[in-house]
């Protein structure tokens, strides 16, 4: 039993929503349920009455939340008061989420002069957060930013969809985005930058906007989609390689487009040396991608 396990758990006994935990965390959903059943698997008991998407605690999730919430509460308090004594450094993700989860914990095994803490979005977001992971686009005069990749824009496609044959009887082993017209799509939300990155694609280089026929914050859910046949997505190449999944594969694009990660902070703030730092690690840790 770990302690991650049981934040999960708490999590969700107060959520009662594994996608709510799954965004507090900034990972897969599937993987919140995962935790939960193989916690409940170690216990020898079901914590959660589950109705739907929906779930509550049972009586013995009950008495279990009653003695965890105070460990974890006393836990989280003896680590605050040595945390307290780090800088703290607030990160709010944009683009780049699932990265960004990485890069944190191999900060955090490398370095003990700073703590890293995500942020989720405020109307007053702009004094709470010290960097942000975004895809530069429109009027950045705002900021100082460092651009770190550039990933390639791809189709992800069930394995055994037509075009997936097609692409790889094609001479490059790629489609033109135009061949793509009439298919289905899985996509984020049209508030999410790459959402708005990708619909714009299609019509510049394709002459047709896509037909999404379901839109999620959850990028596990599109994967998990298109797996199960129901159509088709426009990812981020090294993004979707981070986390794969079963029966599906990548349909390289014949214009290509890039999506563009970068750090930035108010141009007004004057990084000190702690910070300078970080900016430095993180350039040199997205190199590998």
């Amino acid at each position: 039993m770990e302690l991650l396990q049981l934040r999960y758990f708490k999590a969700a006994a107060e959520l009662e929503n594994f996608s709510a935990v799954a965004e507090k965390y900034y990972v897969p959903q599937p993987s919140i349920s995962a935790t939960i059943k193989k916690l409940e698997e170690e216990l020898g008991v079901k914590l959660f009455d589950r109705n739907g998407k929906r779930i509550s605690l049972n009586s013995n999730g009950k008495i279990f939340y009653e003695k965890i919430a105070a460990a974890i509460n006393n836990i989280d308090e003896g680590i605050g008061s040595l945390q307290s004594q780090k800088k703290q450094i607030l990160l709010y993700p944009q683009a780049g989420g699932r990265f960004l989860s990485l890069l944190t914990a191999d900060y955090h095994m490398s370095h003990n002069n700073a703590f890293l803490q995500t942020v989720g979005y405020s109307p007053d977001l702009k004094n709470n957060y010290d960097f942000t992971f975004m895809q530069p686009d429109g009027d950045m005069s705002e900021f100082e930013y460092v651009e770190l990749m550039q990933d390639e824009i791809v189709c992800i496609a069930p394995e055994d969809h037509p075009l997936v044959k097609k692409a790889a009887e094609s001479k490059n082993k790629e489609l033109s985005i135009k061949k793509f017209k009439d298919e289905k799509f899985i996509a984020h939300y049209q508030p999410m930058n790459l959402r708005y990155f990708t619909d714009k694609y299609c019509e510049d280089k394709g002459g047709f906007r896509p037909t999404v026929i379901y839109e999620t914050h959850d990028d596990r859910t599109i994967r998990y989609l298109v797996s199960e046949g129901k159509g088709l997505a426009l990812l981020p190449k090294a993004f979707f390689g981070l986390a794969p999944m079963k029966n599906t594969t990548i349909i390289p694009l014949k214009e290509k487009t890039y999506r563009s990660v970068a750090i930035a902070w108010d141009k007004n703030k004057k990084l000190d040396e702690i910070e300078t730092e970080f900016v430095e690690y993180t350039k040199n840790w997205f190199k590998r991608f």
